[in-house]
């Protein structure tokens, strides 16, 4: 199959939901007349493959798959997957001819050079060095820095971002990985450690390349090795009994270097506490002093900056012994890979915020920078408390009308709380016309047919509550849910969208100066002071700020004089992080209004995650237009 193709499969397979043909061309760099060739051409290799609405195109997930397995080729199709190839392919082999590498990949040798430029770049990142002779290329560079950046490329690689055991055994075909995976698992249970799933990934992982490259002949055991300070005899017996069992079974040698970097890994990603045992009255016996006070310290700048209350025992301990691991493996160097991140940043920008906030706060303490793998996982414990919290003001308060027959009322009440109870919150029982006038809620459900005069929604049922009156009840909670949220949207954009902070320009050359331009703008306005322009630069220096073709600059720190969105519409495309983006909102708030923020942030961001929803906003020529067209967005 066509190169073209196989990117317009894939890039459908990995869109959620429907996905117009103007998009597709944009994204494809393809005229929308092609990409309706290109899907009528896929459906006659393998019939209902993709699927048309009015809304746009869909892939059968099943059909695509078996189409992507079957036709996709080993030769890498973009400048990514060429970079990839070549690091993979010099690595692997020591060295390679770069003519003999130019036609494996079916490119011309000046193709190959430019690519070469970038697989330097690459490179230099991780300490390795690329060299040429006589134009045979070589990596230079410690043995562990080319295993780690192969984890990274085979990570990158992964379509799912998730390198699972079924993809490690499909690359590393002559490695027993489901062999690698239970010897790590008993042998923890026999050290009484524990670890999660993503971090047991990723030590296999580890494990698996460096048995290939020993294997291949590849060892590091002239290299110095980290500092083993803070390894303690009992986490070196474990590395030693599970390094014992493996060199048995592939008949290798660890070495002394690579025993102790397999210990490191151990140390930064499991741990021998059982969380059942551990309570915040003994946890500065297990974390010490320091990192005790700092996880506290960041779950009260989570009050304080968002509003969000993190503070119970259970969830602090938890988020405490992560803290602790982190700065582990910050001082050993071994971040974990998150297969999620950009998942996270996409789908749940508000809690990553959240996350962010805390790697300043952990950089300020320790000097540590946190990379977004990293900062991904701290959104994981914000985010798992946060949907305990299950939020009361999401819910429908309803009331419900019902004559107060042998305790029916009560029962009718708490048989509707059982069904709905994630969704709404029964606020009162009305036996009376009286009693019900008196009733604030958002819904009343009646037993008693006929029009109750009054504004509020109403949905009659039987004493008895059938199928079908559950279903009506259930509708009519989607659509007030709706409204409320698009009421609530609507009303927030209104309060701080106004026409001085709204423009449509045609440009800019870096992120640096559009953020110098509307954080000026802001302050000439009387919006915010002498340090919101640095604290917005900072902010985005720790994870980028911009998502797809849109961008929200803002400062972590809500003490501005007004509260306010300055929005600014792009003609033509810039480049924000290697991102093309054409919409910005750059967000300032004062310290009373802070709650706003929980509201709108990601309602915002997935609305613009939408590209229809993108290209639509930016034909826009007001802000009244832009607040009325977004709030119409979401959904």
């Amino acid at each position: 199959m066509k190169p073209k193709l196989v990117q317009l499969v894939r890039l459908l397979k990995n869109t959620y939901g429907p996905i117009t043909s103007n998009t597709l061309a944009d994204d494809l760099n393809i005229s929308p007349r092609s990409v309706k060739s290109y899907i009528q051409e896929i459906n006659t290799i393998n019939p209902g493959t993709i699927l048309s609405s009015r809304k746009g195109y869909q892939v059968d997930l099943e059909k695509a798959s078996d189409l992507l397995s079957s036709s996709e080729s080993t030769i890498p199709q973009t400048s990514d997957e060429r970079v990839s190839y070549i690091i993979n392919r010099v690595i692997k082999s020591g060295s390679v001819n770069a003519f003999d590498l130019s036609d494996e990949m079916y490119v011309s040798y000046s193709t190959l050079k430019s690519e070469l430029v970038k697989v330097r770049r690459v490179l230099a990142r991780n300490d390795l060095q690329l060299v040429a002779q006589n134009d045979i290329l070589i990596v230079v560079g410690l043995e562990k820095n080319k295993r780690k950046l192969l984890s990274t490329i085979l990570y990158s690689e992964s379509k799912n971002n998730f390198v699972d055991y079924g993809r490690m055994s499909e690359i590393f075909q002559d490695i027993d990985v489901p062999y690698i995976r239970t010897t790590i698992l008993d042998t923890f249970e026999t050290y009484h450690y524990f670890i999660n799933d993503y971090s047991l990934e990723n030590l296999i992982l580890h494990i698996t390349i460096t048995i290939d490259r020993i294997r291949n002949g590849y060892d590091s055991s002239e290299e110095s090795m980290s500092d083993t300070s803070i390894i303690r005899s009992h986490e070196h017996a474990l590395a030693e009994a599970i390094i014992r069992k493996l060199e048995k079974h592939f008949e290798i040698t660890f070495s002394d270097s690579e025993t102790a970097e397999f210990t490191m890994l151990i140390i930064s990603r499991a741990s021998n506490l059982d969380y059942q045992t551990v309570t915040q009255d003994n946890l500065k016996i297990y974390i010490g002093e320091e990192t005790y006070q700092l996880a506290l310290d960041i779950i009260k700048d989570f009050n304080s900056y968002f509003y969000i209350d993190l503070s119970a025992p259970e969830f602090f301990v938890r988020f405490a012994l992560h803290i602790k691991n982190v700065l582990i493996r910050a001082h050993s160097n071994y971040f974990s890979k998150n297969p999620l991140t950009e998942s996270i940043k996409q789908n749940c920008p508000l809690i990553y915020d959240c996350a962010v906030n805390a790697a300043r706060l952990i950089h300020e303490r320790t000097g540590i920078y946190l990379n977004d793998d990293e900062i991904a996982y701290i959104a994981f414990h914000i985010g798992g408390a946060l949907e305990m919290q299950s939020s009361i003001q999401d819910k429908i308060s309803v009331c419900i009308y019902c004559p107060n027959y042998y305790n029916l009322n009560s029962k009718l009440s708490e048989r509707i709380s059982s069904i709905f109870k994630d969704r709404l919150i029964v606020s009162s029982i009305a036996t009376s016309i009286a009693s019900l006038q008196k009733s604030s809620s958002d819904l009343i459900i009646s037993t008693l047919p006929g029009d109750l005069g009054l504004s509020t929604p109403a949905v009659t049922i039987s004493p008895f509550l059938t199928s079908q009156e559950q279903s009506a009840i259930g509708h009519t909670i989607d659509d007030l849910t709706r409204q409320k949220k698009q009421s609530l949207f609507r009303d927030n954009l209104r309060l701080l969208i106004h026409d001085e902070l709204f423009e449509v320009r045609d440009s800019f050359d870096s992120k640096e100066q559009v953020i110098h331009y509307l954080a000026d703008k802001l302050k000439q306005l009387g919006y915010v002071g002498d340090t919101f322009e640095e604290e917005v630069l900072e902010r985005d220096g720790l994870s980028s700020t911009a998502f797809g073709s849109f961008a929200i600059p803002h400062a972590m720190k809500m003490h501005e004089k007004k509260t306010a969105v300055n929005i600014l519409l792009l003609r033509n495309p810039m480049s924000w992080d290697d991102r093309p983006v054409q919409l910005i909102m750059m967000l300032c708030f004062n310290r009373d209004d802070r709650y706003i923020f929980n509201e709108i942030f990601e309602p915002i961001t997935m609305v613009l995650t939408s590209k229809d929803n993108l290209r639509k906003l930016l034909t826009v020529s007001s802000s009244a237009e832009f607040i009325d067209l977004m709030s119409s967005m979401m959904e």
